[in-house]
């Protein structure tokens, strides 16, 4: 039998409870650092009629080892135009496989997974890279990512004490803002990009742009630059950091973003990369080692991240009895016979 989970169940198993989420993905960091997985590249479905970067869909499938010992892919589209339908522009479905029999465990709704992976990574990275008495977060595109990001950050971080969003819609950047006021997050919407990442201890570039466009202006002295999404940094400002930490440094370059784009061009290389979190979280590499370090951190996004969450909150389900029992498997001798 296969257990079907939609985002209500996963809710139930406590896909929001940070702190679940949050140890399920240190194990994952320490797994990815012994070399305990198998990540192929990505595969994207890209059509030419629907050019824009954040139309397509992605399919990242791993094994991750240790503790969890499972096998899985994460189907994940994405539709630009689907925040003006009053549609989420990305939607995703996870299935989980037995590690030996390959037969499926689990289909699950990903969206939710998916995002909040995302979120706790950043905010992981800040408990090791940011300074601890980070005060100003500053973000850039006033979306779901930004959205659970923030308040990941302000449930971590009590020094918190202001919070600036640029969009380039200001009316989305306004309901962002109402939106986070209900979490106790109160956000300044700011006219310009520059004014929202300038002064920030923590920066996030959350949107979906093509083209690069921070300026190394923006990375001031002491800071934690989170590049959630493609392109937003110039070469520039990444050229700017004293560290610069990955979660894959493979997965990285096998990719059109701002560090592959670097890596061909002979800007960047596995030398110039201070480590892979999952050394940081390991312990074999260090975290901020000083007040005044510029800090670049870009995560791909891993499958096992995914899969990692996923499997915590399978195993809940089972536990708790929530989900629907479905049969996917036929019997071998019974379906043409």
């Amino acid at each position: 039998m296969t257990l079907l989970l939609t985002h209500r169940d996963l809710l139930t198993c406590g896909a929001a409870d940070l702190d679940l989420v949050a140890a399920a993905l240190e194990e994952m960091f320490r797994i990815h650092a012994a070399g305990q997985f198998t990540a192929p590249p990505s595969s994207f479905l890209k059509r030419p009629e629907r050019p824009h970067v954040a139309d397509r869909f992605i399919g990242l499938s791993a094994h991750l080892g240790g503790s969890f010992d499972v096998e899985g892919i994460k189907w994940i589209g994405s539709a630009h135009e689907n925040p003006s339908r009053g549609l989420p522009r990305a939607n995703a479905v996870i299935v989980l496989n037995d590690a030996d029999t390959r037969l499926p465990l689990a289909i699950m709704e990903g969206g939710l997974i998916s995002a909040l992976r995302t979120a706790v990574v950043q905010g992981l990275a800040a408990r090791r890279l940011a300074r601890p008495d980070a005060a100003t977060v500053g973000v850039v595109g006033a979306g779901r990512i930004a959205a659970l990001t923030l308040h990941v950050l302000h449930s971590w971080f009590p020094s918190l004490a202001a919070t600036r969003c640029f969009d380039l819609d200001p009316q989305r950047a306004g309901r962002f803002a109402e939106h986070m006021q209900t979490l106790g997050v109160c956000v300044e919407v700011t006219d310009r990009y520059e004014d929202a990442l300038t002064d920030a201890d923590i920066a996030l570039a959350a949107t979906t742009a093509k083209d690069a466009y921070v300026a190394p202006e923006c990375f001031r002295e002491g800071s934690l630059f989170l590049n959630v999404s493609l392109m937003d940094p110039t070469f520039a400002f990444v050229q700017r950091a004293d560290k610069i930490v990955v979660d894959d440094w493979e997965q990285c370059i096998h990719s059109d973003r701002v560090l592959a784009r670097m890596h061909r061009d002979g800007l960047l290389d596995r030398q110039q990369v201070h480590a892979e979190f999952g050394e940081i979280v390991a312990g074999s590499r260090p975290g901020r080692e000083r007040d005044d370090e510029r800090i670049f951190f870009n995560p791909f996004g891993l499958a096992i991240e995914d899969l990692a969450v996923a499997t915590t909150l399978y195993r809940r389900a089972t536990e708790l009895g929530i989900g629907q029992q479905v049969s996917l498997v036929d019997d071998e001798w019974d379906v043409l016979l």
